[in-house]
């Protein structure tokens, strides 16, 4: 029996010397205090893995980010979104027609944006450099394209088949990327194309207990969780294909390449789950996390997903010290602007202290 408390019951097992995994447990401690990805990695290539070497790493990464839970929405839009979900969810009648963006903010936000408020008019006053439309490198796969200034839906619509699995299988955060990649099999017998429209056309949260009180609060969470869960379903894609040449790897590469936007750093977690699993991938996906990262890092405004990036780095199997330094580094401007836009920030005020945004009725 567990306590819901990991690091006491990874002492436990780590202090008892009839356990037959002792050293994982104590890399598990050791992950969970200094944040080493070395260590989880020896976790999982325990020389006698079985599934208690599964729960260990599930142990090791209790209530972090990527290995437990997704990183919630930081964009304005997102913000905005949960404010007038939660509004509704406690009975005001709230009416949005209009909306106003000083920059660009990524295609799945604003999409989750419009699934919480309904059919809102955007204007977005500019796209500094680098244009969030562009892809980071060319691929062949992806799920957004632009029309001017408003992004569209580059995949058909998934089935009702597809969005029903998709309740079924992502109803709760995983436990651990590896369970989560177990849990994720039936999405990977869903057509490539149903994979990819559930990545753009952001099927509606399920109507499970979890999900009716995060409507309250945070709306948006469900399709900031449902693609990473999507993207590990699309591991699961053709996986009688070599990797090097394979569909799955491709489609995971373009996305996590392709426009700056939450289905980003998705793929690459779905990579980075893949990895652990593979030791023969590791390299490459080390070098391609850090790629993105440092894409983020260099676009010399705001990222919205360069934080999460950065916490997926230092969880990314081979994460090497300059790799660690770069993420941390992110960290640590994300956390300082925080602070300073806190300071900066006037009192509460009702809603018309959002100066982004405007509403009707």
């Amino acid at each position: 029996m567990f306590s819901g408390d990991a690091d006491a019951d990874l002492r436990q097992m780590a202090d008892d010397p009839t356990f037959p995994h002792r050293d994982a447990a104590r890399h598990a401690l050791r992950f969970r205090t200094s944040g080493d990805a070395a260590d989880l990695v020896a976790v999982q290539d325990d020389p006698h893995p079985c599934g208690t070497t599964d729960v260990v790493f599930a142990l090791a990464g209790s209530k972090r980010p990527w290995l437990n839970w997704v990183p919630m929405p930081s964009e304005a839009i997102s913000n905005v979104a949960n404010e007038i979900g939660g509004r509704r969810a406690q009975g005001e009648q709230l009416e949005v027609t209009e909306l106003g963006l000083s920059a660009a903010e990524p295609a799945s936000a604003v999409a989750a944006f419009r699934r919480v408020a309904g059919p809102v008019s955007i204007g977005i006053a500019e796209f500094p450099p680098p244009d969030i439309r562009t892809p980071v490198r060319p691929g062949r796969y992806a799920v957004w394209r632009y029309d001017g200034t408003e992004p569209v839906a580059a995949v058909p619509a998934p089935s009702d088949v597809a969005g029903r699995l998709l309740h079924e299988v992502a109803g709760e955060p995983w436990q651990s990327p590896l369970s989560g990649y177990v849990k994720a099999a039936p999405l990977g017998e869903l057509a490539l194309d149903d994979l990819l429209g559930l990545l753009a056309h952001l099927p509606a949260a399920p109507d499970t207990p979890r999900w009716q009180h995060l409507a309250r609060s945070t709306p948006t969470y469900w399709y900031r969780l449902m693609q990473p869960w999507v993207c590990l379903g699309i591991l699961h894609h053709a996986k009688d294909e070599p990797w090097p040449t394979s569909t799955r790897r491709e489609v995971l590469v373009d996305l996590a390449f392709g426009v700056e936007d939450w289905v980003a750093d998705a793929a690459l977690f779905a990579l980075v789950t893949a990895a652990y699993r593979e030791p023969e991938l590791r390299a490459e996906v080390r070098q391609l996390v850090r790629a993105r990262l440092d894409a983020a890092v260099a676009a010399h405004r705001l990222v919205t997903i360069e934080e999460s990036l950065a916490k997926l780095m230092l969880v990314t199997p081979g994460c090497r010290a300059d790799d660690r330094a770069v993420a941390t580094a992110a960290l640590a401007r994300a956390a300082q602007d925080e602070e300073q836009e806190e300071r900066e920030e006037p009192a509460p005020a009702p809603v018309e202290k959002r100066r982004w945004w405007r509403r009707r009725g």
